[in-house]
C-alpha cells in the first residue's frame, strides 16, 4: 500500500515518500537494528582509506588552500590532464559534464547523450561526473557514443522486478530498506566489468576524468571518487569496488539498502555507510571546494571551460493538490524541501562558472512532459522520457542560466566589479559610518576570483607569499 504510494509520486520523489514512512515507524520504536563496525570519531573518519586503492577519493566538501597540490598528492598516478585537447590561441578547452540524480528520470540524461551524438556535435568531455542515477549513466558517456546502445537498453528495456524487488514488511521492522537492489547490483555487474575499467584507465592516462559522488552517512559528508584511478588498478578489488561506488551513488536511503564499504582507519579495519549522493549533492564539478581559477595550474595555459548540466527531473516547482493526510503532506513538504536545496545547488554551480569565466550550458526534463506512471521502473514512461530526451539533445538548445535567472555574460561580471574607490567605501570602519550618519554601503559584489588574505604585521608574515582565501570563497558562492 504505502510502496505503491511510492510509485504515484514518482521515483524522482521516493526519498520523500520514504523518509515520511520511515519517520513514522520510528515513532513506534519497534524496528530493530543490524550492527556493524563503522568508524567511531570525525578524526578517525578523516584517515580512513580503501586498503591497496589508497588515494581514490576526496571528501566533496573540503575546502582547501591548496587544492591542486592536495589532489597531487592524494592520487600519485594522476597523469597529465587534458594532454590531448583541442586548443585556441593556446589555451586549451576544457568541456565538462554533469550529470544529476534523478532516478528513473535518468532515462532522459541518457536520450539527451544519444540525441547529441545525432547532431554531430557532441564533444569528448574531459571531465564527467555523475550522482545517483547519474553515476550510472557517467562511465558510458565518459567513454563516448559508442556507449549510447548500452544506455538505452539499461533506461528502457528493464521491468521494474529486473532492478529491484520490494521487501517491505522486513524494511519497517529491522531491515535496512524497503526494497532489495540485488537485481541492480547484478545489472551494473552485466555491463560495468574489467573490459570497461580497462578503457576507462586508458582514458583516464590521457588526462580526462571520471568522478562519482556518494554520500557517507556515518560522517554526514559527500565523498567524490575518482573513478579513473580505481580502474588503474588491474585487482579483482577494484572492479568490486567500481561497482560499489556506482550502486551506493544510487542507494536511495530507505527505499534501497546502503551500500557497506570496508576501509582502513588507525590500523584498525572499519565499515563506512555509503548512499545516494543526492542526499548531500545531486550535482558537482570540481572534486574539492575551490574556484575554477584554482585548478588552472593543471593546465600549460589557463584553459577556455564550457560545462554542460544535465538535471534528470524537473527543476521547476510543480503544482499538485495534495490530500490531507500525514503520509502525503510529510512526503509533499519533504519533497519541496529537496527540491529547493536542488535549485540552490544548481545556482551555487551557475556562479561558480561565472566566477570562473566558464560557458554555462543547463538543460532539463521539459514541463510539458506529463507522463504518468504507477511503477517506480516502467519501460513505457522511461522510453517516453528517452524520446524526449533525444529529442532535446538533437535541437542543441540550452539553457544559459538557470530557469528564472537572467543569464549574465562574463563581460556583464566584468563590468560589475567595483571600483577601487567603491571599494574603498565599502570598507570604510565602523565608527566612522556611526560618527558621519551615512547609510550602509551596498553589499559588495562576490570577486570573480577568491580573496587574498592580507599578511599580518609581523616581519615573518611579510616574507611569505599571500595565500588566496578559498573558504571565504566557498562561502560568498554560497550566500549571495
Amino acid at each position: 500500500m504505502v510502496l505503491g504510494s511510492f510509485a504515484k509520486f514518482g521515483f524522482s520523489r521516493i526519498r520523500a515518500g520514504v523518509a515520511a514512512a520511515l519517520a513514522a515507524v520510528a515513532l513506534t520504536g519497534c524496528a530493530s537494528t543490524i550492527e556493524r563496525h563503522g568508524i567511531p570519531t570525525a578524526a578517525l573518519a578523516d584517515k580512513a582509506q580503501v586498503a591497496g586503492l589508497e588515494g581514490v577519493r576526496f571528501w566533496a566538501d573540503e575546502v582547501s588552500n591548496d587544492p591542486v597540490g592536495d589532489i597531487r598528492r592524494h592520487t600519485p598516478n594522476m597523469p597529465t590532464i587534458g594532454r590531448d585537447n583541442s586548443k585556441i590561441k593556446g589555451r586549451p578547452v576544457v568541456e565538462s559534464l554533469a550529470l544529476s540524480g534523478g532516478g528513473s528520470d535518468g532515462a532522459f540524461g541518457a536520450g539527451v547523450l544519444a540525441g547529441w551524438t545525432d547532431r554531430g556535435d557532441r564533444p569528448e568531455f574531459e571531465v564527467v561526473t555523475g550522482v545517483s542515477a547519474g553515476a550510472i549513466i557517467a562511465p558510458f558517456a565518459f567513454l563516448g557514443p559508442q556507449y549510447d546502445p548500452a544506455l538505452k537498453v539499461i533506461w528502457t528495456e528493464y521491468q521494474q522486478s529486473q532492478v529491484v524487488t520490494a521487501q517491505f514488511l522486513p524494511g519497517l521492522f529491522g531491515g535496512q530498506a524497503l526494497t532489495d537492489t540485488t537485481p541492480l547490483a547484478g545489472l551494473i555487474a552485466k555491463y560495468v566489468d574489467r573490459a570497461m575499467l580497462d578503457a576507462i584507465a586508458e582514458q583516464y592516462k590521457r588526462g580526462r576524468i571520471l568522478m562519482v559522488l556518494t554520500t557517507n552517512l556515518d560522517a554526514q559528508r559527500p565523498v567524490v571518487w575518482n573513478m579513473g584511478e580505481i580502474a588503474l588498478n588491474p585487482s579483482p578489488e577494484a572492479l568490486t569496488l567500481f561497482r560499489k561506488v556506482i550502486l551506493a551513488s544510487a542507494a536511495i536511503p530507505g527505499a534501497f539498502p546502503p551500500v557497506n564499504i570496508d576501509v582502513v582507519a588507525g590500523g584498525k579495519n572499519y565499515e563506512e555507510m555509503h548512499v545516494d549522493g543526492g542526499t548531500t549533492r545531486e550535482l558537482f564539478i570540481t572534486p574539492v571546494q575551490a574556484p575554477l581559477k584554482a585548478f588552472d595550474a593543471l593546465y600549460p595555459a589557463p584553459p577556455i571551460r564550457k560545462i554542460y548540466i544535465i538535471k534528470n527531473g524537473k527543476v521547476v516547482p510543480e503544482q499538485e493538490v495534495i490530500p490531507q493526510t500525514t503520509f502525503k503532506i510529510a512526503a509533499r513538504s519533504i519533497s519541496t524541501l529537496i527540491k529547493s536545496q536542488n535549485w540552490s545547488e544548481l545556482y551555487r554551480l551557475y556562479r561558480v562558472a561565472l566566477d570562473g569565466g566558464a560557458d554555462f550550458n543547463f538543460t532539463a526534463v521539459p514541463d510539458d512532459f506529463n507522463f504518468k506512471t504507477e511503477l517506480i521502473y516502467d519501460p513505457k514512461y522511461q522510453v517516453a522520457l528517452y524520446e524526449r530526451g533525444i529529442a532535446v539533445g538533437k535541437s542543441g538548445a540550452w539553457m544559459k542560466a538557470p530557469p528564472g535567472q537572467t543569464p549574465i555574460t562574463v563581460d556583464e561580471m566584468k563590468k560589475a566589479k567595483p571600483t577601487k574607490a567603491e571599494m574603498a567605501k565599502q570598507t570604510t570602519p565602523v565608527k566612522r559610518m556611526q560618527d558621519t550618519a551615512s547609510p550602509p554601503p551596498a553589499a559588495p559584489v562576490v570577486p570573480a576570483v577568491p580573496p587574498v588574505v592580507a599578511p599580518g604585521p609581523s616581519a615573518a608574515n611579510e616574507a611569505q607569499p599571500q595565500v588566496p582565501d578559498y573558504a571565504a570563497w566557498s562561502q560568498s558562492v554560497t550566500t549571495n
